[in-house]
C-alpha cells in the first residue's frame, strides 16, 4: 500500500505525515529532502542552477540511498548522511525549487522514489508531485493545504524558535513565491487530483489531522 501525501508549504505535511507513519509503524519518505540533498551539494561543489551541463555532470555522479530510522527514511548522498539542519537551512530552502523544477533532476529524484517505495510493503510518500507523477495509482492520496496567513503564521514561529529574524509579512511573501514555483513550474508541478482527499489544517491540530486521515483510510477499506 502507497499513502501519497502532497501539498502546500508550511500546511503542517510533514509533521503531519511522520505523525501518520508512526501511528501506522509505516515507513515513510519525504521526497523534498532528496531535492534539498541535491540542493546541498550543488551548493558545495559551488553548481549554479543555470549550468545545466555542470548540474547534469555533477547530478550524475551523485549516488543516493536511504536507510530506515523510527518509521523515517534518511537520506544519505555519495555515503554521507545529510544533517537535517543543513537541509532547512535558509540557502537550501531558497534555492531548491531552482533545482527541483529541471526536469532531469525530477527524473533523477523519481527513479529514486519509485525503486525506494519497492522495498516496503506499506509506505508512506510525501511531497508535491507524489499523488499525480510518481505514484498515480496510488491506494490513498492526500492533499493538505491551509489557508497563506496560517501557514505564514506557522512558518514565522519555526523561525523564531530557530533564533531567525523574519518579519510576516517577508515570510508571506515568500511562501506566495514558493507556491507560484511549485504550481506553474512546466514540469510536475503541484496539483490536486481528483481522487485526492483534501485536508485543510487551518483550524486542526496535528492529532486531529492524522485522526481525519486513518478515518478516511478505513472509510476506504484499506488495511492499516
Amino acid at each position: 500500500m502507497i499513502i501519497a501525501i502532497d501539498g502546500t508549504a508550511s500546511s503542517g505535511k510533514s509533521t503531519i505525515a511522520k505523525t501518520l507513519a508512526n501511528s501506522l509503524s509505516i515507513p515513510i519518505l519525504n521526497t523534498g529532502a532528496i531535492y534539498r540533498a541535491i540542493t546541498l551539494k550543488m551548493i558545495n561543489f559551488n553548481v549554479d542552477y543555470n549550468n545545466i551541463a555542470l548540474v547534469k555532470q555533477t547530478l550524475n555522479s551523485t549516488i543516493i540511498n536511504t536507510y530506515e530510522c523510527n518509521n523515517q527514511l534518511l537520506i544519505e548522498v555519495d555515503s554521507f548522511t545529510q544533517d537535517p539542519k543543513q537541509l532547512n537551512s535558509p540557502e537550501v530552502s531558497a534555492l531548491t525549487p531552482k533545482f527541483a523544477c529541471l526536469e532531469f533532476v525530477r527524473d533523477f529524484v523519481r527513479n529514486i522514489q519509485r525503486t525506494q517505495a519497492l522495498n516496503y510493503k506499506n509506505i508512506i510518500v510525501e511531497g508535491r508531485d507524489i499523488g499525480s507523477v510518481v505514484f498515480p495509482n496510488a491506494e490513498a492520496k492526500f492533499f493538505i493545504d491551509a489557508d497563506l496567513q496560517t501557514r505564514a503564521t506557522r512558518r514565522l514561529q519555526d523561525y523564531i524558535k530557530q533564533g531567525k529574524q523574519k518579519t510576516l509579512d517577508e515570510v508571506v511573501f515568500d511562501l506566495k513565491t514558493r507556491d507560484d514555483e511549485d504550481k506553474y513550474r512546466h514540469h510536475s508541478p503541484l496539483i490536486m487530483t481528483h481522487d485526492s482527499i483534501l485536508l485543510d489544517t487551518s483550524n486542526l491540530t496535528i492529532e486531529e489531522s492524522v485522526n481525519k486521515m486513518i478515518t478516511k483510510l478505513k472509510e476506504k477499506g484499506l488495511q492499516i
